[in-house]
This record gives structure tokens, sequence and C-alpha cells, in this order.
């Protein structure tokens, strides 16, 4: 059986902060300033500058999610690595995505040439991956802290790499202290998964 590698999708494999930017500004005229790595509490309106309050973000997010998933680019060397790697291990996509949307991210992803099968997920992801490794060598790479620390407790035979693709993301996220190794580029995350899945 060939090893299995576990992909978050926004900021590991698509860029998501400015494509959603973007969208913000152009539908809503809103702008994002992003000052840590949560987004709900960074944006505010283009006209007066008057913030948004957080319980708008999930509506706002839903409507990205509706309407701007193919303005998604891929990450900086994705698609040549992930090519690579696919000939080798099995490649699934585990994202935080209401499973209404989940044939568009399909769509969304093989306009890129990334034709992995996605799964859907909601809050920690540790259990989904310990469910989907089953076992088996794997590697989970995502790109919140959180979703970390999630897999080291469910999921503690799964190698975690921490990556940070979208070049928005990446200067503010701090560091997984539950993660094995912290990577942006994918390049050099590809010797890392290549190197732990032979181990």
């Amino acid at each position: 059986m060939k090893p299995l590698l576990i992909l978050d999708c926004d900021g590991v494999i698509l860029e998501f902060l400015a494509p959603f930017s973007s969208w913000l500004a152009i539908e809503h005229g809103i702008k994002m300033q992003l000052s840590g790595p949560t987004i709900a509490n960074s944006l505010s309106r283009l006209d007066d500058g008057a913030p948004i309050e957080d319980s708008h973000f999930p509506h706002l997010l839903d409507g990205f999610f509706a309407d701007g998933l193919f303005s998604q680019p891929p990450t900086a060397g994705a698609a040549i690595a992930l090519a690579s790697l696919a000939a080798d291990m099995d490649i699934v996509v585990l994202t935080n995505l209401p499973s209404q949307w989940r044939d568009k991210r399909i769509a969304s992803l093989r306009q890129h040439g990334f034709a992995f099968p996605v799964v859907t997920n909601a809050g920690p992801k540790g259990k989904k991956v310990n469910e989907l490794a089953d076992g088996r060598a794997a590697v989970f790479v995502d790109d919140l802290p959180s979703h970390h620390r999630s897999s080291a407790q469910e999921a503690a035979h799964v190698g975690r790499l921490h990556m940070v693709g979208d070049p928005m993301l990446g200067v503010i996220m701090p560091p997984a202290s539950d993660a094995h190794a912290r990577i942006d580029d994918w390049p050099q995350a590809e010797q890392w998964i290549r190197k732990r899945l032979k181990g």
C-alpha cells in the first residue's frame, strides 16, 4: 500500500488571503489589514474605516466559498511538487469547508491539475487525519497550529508538517509547536515529505 499525504487546501495548495481580500474589496467594500493570524478582527470598511463586527465574518466567508473559489491560484511550487509526489503516494485534500461547496472546491482544484479526492471537515482535524491514515505511513500538511495540535493528540503516528504557502499569511503565522517541522517552500517540503515517508 502506498503512503498517504493529507493536505490542507487554503494556504497550502491554494492561496487564500489575496483572493479573499480582493473579493471583499470588490463585492463588499471591505479592507483586510492583518495584524495577526486571525482574519475576523482584521476587517474594516473602505469608505469610513469602521470595523466589521466579528459576527459578520462567517457570512462573508460563506459568500467567498460560493463566488470566489475559482479565483484562488496555486501556491508557489505546489503544482510541480504535487505532480511529483503523486507518482509515489496517495494524496487526499482535507479541508475545513461546508460540505455544500465540496463539488465546487473539487472543480477549482482540478482547473490547476490537482485531481485529488477532497474530504470536508469542521473543527479540529485530528480525528479525520487518524481515520484517513488508518494506520499506514502518512504525512499531514496544514497551515494552522491548532490542527497540528489536534493531529498530535489523535494521530500521533502521522508526520506533521507546518506549511504556510500563502505569502500574506506566512510572515505573521507563529510556529506550530506540535508539528515536526515548519517549511513554507514547496521544493523543500517535497524533500521533507519524501524523507519522512521513507523512515
